[in-house]
């Protein structure tokens, strides 16, 4: 029961984090730059944490040489992922966008369970798991979809095809997201610290998009971020990713891949609603239906029935 809860609050860190990176976007301009200031004060945040708690930083050579290739990929299928969103909200719009993703990260990573991909633990999937996950997508759509009001317009034989390609992509990159879960813990068990893990991760994904940043020429916008006229919540960002990817190193090999998704999921929108409903870090200010609220119980049912029942 702890370990859900942890999760629960983990979740919360996600629209912390993407209303901090979408405030630092609009101070710096580029999406890579925005994306490098964020990866890179994660991997900051990390080292610190190793260097206080005295884990070592990088893996030994044995590490290296005894693990598989995968697991040191986790932090750059993570900026794959971030890089895919910001084309599908683009070409799909934002509730497709967050959806089929969500729904896909979802379904996917109860897949990674039953069958232990990644080195995960084997959890069966059963009609108790079939039930909390059609209780956290029935929770799902009475939070997000059916406050939507959807306009109706006609497309060519072109953009539906388009529309179907990143339709594609966007299952895609949800099964992705899920699989990051479960690379992250798999890295967590082979070098024995979850800190490690997260902190040598990141290390690599930050150095890729150094990397893509100087090839690009566009470093020099980094300087803009530092202007004292922007917010300092807008830095919040890359420590919110870090405390989630430390959980999923940590807490995935302890509960699962699927539970920890679904928790996940459920502190997501639960913050996100409530960021809304006050207008917190420049969120719009919207109203909490009865509806949603109702929506969170039911997600919150769904996730304890797999959990406890």
């Amino acid at each position: 029961m702890l370990y859900l809860i942890i999760v629960l609050c983990m979740g919360l860190f996600i629209p912390l984090q993407t209303a901090a990176n979408a405030r630092l976007r609009q101070a710096v301009g580029p999406v890579y730059i925005t994306t490098f200031i964020s990866f890179a004060v994660s991997t900051l945040s990390l080292i610190a944490v190793s260097l206080m708690s005295g884990t070592n930083v990088l893996p030994t050579v044995e590490i290296l040489q005894s693990s598989p290739l995968w697991v040191w990929t986790g932090g750059i299928i993570a900026l794959l992922t971030i890089t895919c969103a910001i084309y599908l909200f683009r070409e799909i719009g934002q509730l497709q966008g967050m959806l089929i993703p969500m729904f896909s990260q979802l379904l996917f990573s109860l897949c990674i369970d039953h069958f232990g991909w990644f080195g995960s633990t084997v959890i069966p999937f059963d009609l108790k798991r079939a039930a909390g996950a059609a209780m956290l997508i029935a929770g799902i759509t009475l939070v997000v979809v059916l406050p939507v009001k959807r306009k109706k317009s006609e497309d060519s034989g072109t953009n539906v095809i388009r529309k179907l390609f990143w339709q594609f992509c966007a299952i895609v990159s949800g099964c992705l997201m899920a699989s990051i879960g479960a690379i992250y813990a798999r890295l967590g068990s082979i070098t024995g610290s979850a800190i490690q893990a997260s902190t040598i991760s990141f290390i690599i994904a930050t150095a890729v998009i150094f990397i893509y940043c100087v090839i690009a020429g566009k470093l020099i916008s980094i300087k803009k971020a530092f202007s004292r006229k922007y917010p300092w919540w807008m830095w919040i960002g890359g420590i919110a990713g870090a405390t989630t990817v430390f959980g999923n190193a940590w807490l995935i090999p302890k509960i699962g891949v699927g539970v920890f998704v679904m928790a996940l999921l459920v502190g997501q929108l639960l913050l996100s609603l409530l960021m809304e409903r006050n207008g917190w870090l420049g969120a719009p200010k919207k109203a909490i239906t009865i509806r949603q609220i109702g929506g969170i119980a039911i997600m919150l049912a769904g996730v304890a029935l797999i959990r406890i029942g």
